[in-house]
C-alpha cells in the first residue's frame, strides 16, 4: 500500500508481459489494454465511512438505513465493519466476503449495487445463473480466441478502484461443467492469501485481489459447497414488506433513471394517479420485479407520447 497526494493506493499488477502485438496496428497489445492495472489504483471508499454526526453509525451504513431498512441485518453487518476499517486505520471500503441469502425480490443485488455507488468504489454484476465453465469468471488465457482477464480484473479496469463491489448473483444456480467448476474458481478469489497473489492467464502475471469486496447472494443455501460457505459471511435478509412501497418505488425510479443514463429528475413526471395506483400493486403483490415492470412499462408510455427534448 503506498500513499499518494496522501490517499492510499496499490498497484494490483507488478507487470504484464508481452504478447507479441505491441506494435500491430491491428491488435491491441494486452500490456495496453490493461496497462491500469499496474499503475497505484486508489482504495476508494474513506468518506463513505465517516459517521454523518458524532457517535453515529457510517454514512454509508446509515444511508443504506434509510434506503433499505428491511435489509437491517446485512447493514448492521455492514456498518460494524466499516467502523472497525476506520478504527483500524484503514480508511477505504474493506468488507469480509459476504453472502446475502433471502427470497427473489428481496433488493439483495440492489443492496450490493449501492454499496458500490455510495462508496465511490464502483460495482458490477456476474450472475451464476445457469453459468456451468469457470471461462466468465476465470477468464480466458492467452491462446484463446477470445482472450481477457478474470472478472475482478476487469472491474478494477472499468472503475480505476482496486477495491470495487464484485456481485456474484445467484451463485447457488451455477453449474459444474466440463470447462471447469466456477464456484471452485471463486474459492481461490475468496481466500485472502491465494487472492494476494491470483496467478492470471490472460495477463499472465500475478494480480493482487485482497482488496476487492465481494457480495454474493443467494435465494436459498442447498446444494452450496461447505468450502464456499466457510469463506464467507451468511446473511439472511426478507424482503420488503407493504409498509415500504414508498421506499421501493423510489428506489426502482431511480434505478430505472440510472439504467437509462438519465439523473432522476431528468424521468418522466409521475402523476399522483399513477402513483397511487404503483404503490396499490406493491402492497397487494410484495413482487419488487412486478411493479418494476409496471414503471418500466409506465415510463415507455410517457415516453412515446412526450418525447425528451435534447440539446
Amino acid at each position: 500500500m503506498s500513499l499518494v497526494n496522501g490517499k492510499p493506493h496499490v498497484r494490483p499488477c507488478r507487470s504484464i508481459p508481452s504478447d507479441g502485438f505491441e506494435d500491430s496496428q491491428f491488435m491491441p497489445s494486452i500490456s495496453a489494454l490493461y496497462d491500469v492495472l499496474t499503475t497505484h489504483l486508489p482504495l476508494a471508499g474513506a468518506s463513505a465511512l465517516v459517521p454523518a454526526r458524532h457517535g453515529h453509525e457510517p454514512r454509508i451504513a446509515a444511508t443504506l438505513r434509510t434506503e433499505a431498512p428491511w435489509m437491517a441485518s446485512a447493514i448492521d453487518r455492514i456498518a460494524d465493519q466499516t467502523a472497525m476499517s476506520l478504527w483500524a486505520g484503514r480508511p477505504w471500503l474493506s468488507l469480509r466476503p459476504m453472502l446475502l441469502v433471502g427470497p427473489p425480490g428481496a433488493g439483495k443485488t440492489h443492496l450490493a449495487r449501492r454499496l458500490g455507488a455510495l462508496s465511490g468504489c464502483g460495482d458490477a454484476v456476474l450472475s451464476f445463473a445457469g453459468v456451468d465453465s469457470n471461462a466468465e469468471l476465470a477468464g480466458n488465457p492467452r491462446g484463446f480466441r477470445h482472450t481477457q482477464p478474470c472478472f475482478p480484473a476487469m472491474v478494477m479496469t472499468r472503475t480505476g478502484t482496486a477495491n470495487p463491489v464484485v456481485v456474484i448473483d445467484e451463485v447457488e444456480k451455477a453449474c459444474v461443467g466440463n470447462l471447469g467448476d466456477p464456484v471452485a474458481s471463486l474459492l481461490g478469489m475468496l481466500e485472502q492469501s491465494t487472492a494476494a497473489r491470483y496467478f492470471d492467464g490472460c495477463l499472465a502475471a500475478e494480480i493482487d485481489l485482497r482488496h476487492v469486496n465481494w457480495v454474493l447472494t443467494a435465494n436459498r443455501l442447498d446444494g452450496l459447497p461447505p468450502p464456499l460457505l466457510s469463506r464467507v459471511d451468511i446473511i439472511e435478509v426478507r424482503g420488503p414488506g407493504s409498509e415500504h412501497a414508498e421506499i421501493v418505488l423510489a428506489a426502482l425510479w431511480r434505478d430505472i433513471a440510472r439504467d437509462c443514463g438519465l439523473p432522476p429528475h431528468a424521468m418522466p413526471r409521475l402523476e399522483a394517479a399513477a402513483e397511487k395506483m404503483l404503490l396499490r400493486l406493491f402492497r397487494n403483490t410484495r413482487s419488487v420485479r412486478r411493479l418494476r415492470r409496471a414503471i418500466e412499462a409506465l415510463v415507455a408510455v410517457s415516453a412515446r407520447h412526450s418525447p425528451r427534448i435534447l440539446n
